[in-house]
């Protein structure tokens, strides 16, 4: 990659850390990295024929989540450049008929500002299962993810798997990335009887901030808590709000009764109940005790907006539900107006 290409990040924005996986010499060639039982290395011409015996011996475990197509690293070798890159992750002790533990395609690259791409990619028999693509997906991350020319020069990159891959998506959570979003009809995939449909996605990520990423970490959650103060209408065309905001949101609503009973039981079941949902919308009273509540139910570190009862008169349309969703998701974050 030539140092042009590193001109491109922006102004200001530093470069990502080294990888911190990559083994070899400084001088080692760019864009290759060597692992403890893989190697992995851009595609060649040499690779064409070993990965045409790569994938016709794992079709049919394949063609469950995507297509197979056996000659389709003819065409990823020909679209090679700074922006869609194909990494093959070789067994340094093969054993059958080829060395190709799996093939990794960095693509839909974006300079810039976002410094981002796609990632997809397939583990082939015989070494599927045995943690060596995991270990050359790894070295694959860590030249995206390190600097020009040693490695790509990106910030982020993801991956999209269906949400029935549980392998897959297992692999990723394995290296540390994170759940970022999930995609309806996504990509026109077919099945395994070859019927096609859109098909839903997962997405998951890392960024070179995070990498080397803790296994299975939790990461980072956007939580956020929105108390409805004492006075809120608990009847009229206003006492659904809670509820409303809370659906738009995609987390637990708390009526103020329910708030109190919660606090007079033991908390240890209602924490487990309540902290993995990512916030709270709380509708308290005068005899709430609000941050005890929000401590006992382990949501002390997240972001709170306070909603006063005057402002419920104006919460009567879905515009301003969301309105007030999309301001409750922004609180810490730096505000910006057009």
């Amino acid at each position: 990659m030539s140092g042009a290409a590193g001109q491109r990040r922006p102004e200001g924005v530093a470069p990502p850390p080294s990888g911190r996986h990559l083994q070899g010499t400084p001088d080692a060639d760019p864009l290759t990295a060597v692992g403890e039982r893989v190697r992995v290395a851009p595609v060649t011409k040499a690779d064409l024929v070993p990965y045409r015996l790569a994938v016709l011996a794992s079709r049919d475990r394949l063609a469950a989540w995507n297509p197979v197509d056996a000659g389709d690293l003819e065409r990823h070798l020909r679209f090679q450049s700074s922006g869609h890159r194909t990494f093959i992750v070789h067994a340094r002790q093969p054993w059958g008929e080829h060395d190709i533990v799996g093939r990794v395609n960095v693509t839909n690259v974006v300079r810039g500002r976002a410094m981002s791409a796609s990632m997809g990619y397939d583990a082939y028999d015989p070494y599927a299962g045995r943690g060596l693509f995991a270990e050359g997906l790894r070295l694959v991350v860590d030249l995206a993810l390190a600097p020009e020319p040693r490695g790509m020069g990106l910030h982020r990159v993801e991956a999209s798997v269906q949400p029935g891959n549980v392998r897959s998506a297992g692999l990723l959570r394995s290296l540390g990335f994170q759940r970022r979003g999930a995609w309806p009809d996504y990509l026109w995939l077919p099945d395994s009887s070859g019927a096609h449909a859109w098909r839903d996605h997962v997405t998951y990520g890392v960024t070179a901030r995070e990498w080397p990423a803790e296994p299975y970490g939790v990461g980072e959650r956007d939580g956020v808590v929105v108390v409805l103060e004492s006075g809120f209408p608990e009847s009229g065309p206003n006492a659904e709000v809670g509820e409303r905001l809370a659906r738009e949101l995609g987390v637990p609503y708390v009526d103020a009764a329910a708030a109190e009973l919660l606090a007079a039981a033991s908390g240890t079941s209602w924490r487990r109940l309540i902290v993995g949902g990512g916030g709270l919308v709380l509708q308290a009273d005068a005899a709430l005790d609000v941050p005890g509540f929000l401590a006992l139910v382990g949501l002390t570190h997240h972001r709170t907006l306070r909603v006063p009862a005057s402002q419920a008169r104006d919460l009567v349309t879905d515009v301003q539900i969301v309105e007030l969703a999309l301001q409750a998701r922004s609180v810490g974050h730096r505000a910006w107006s057009r």
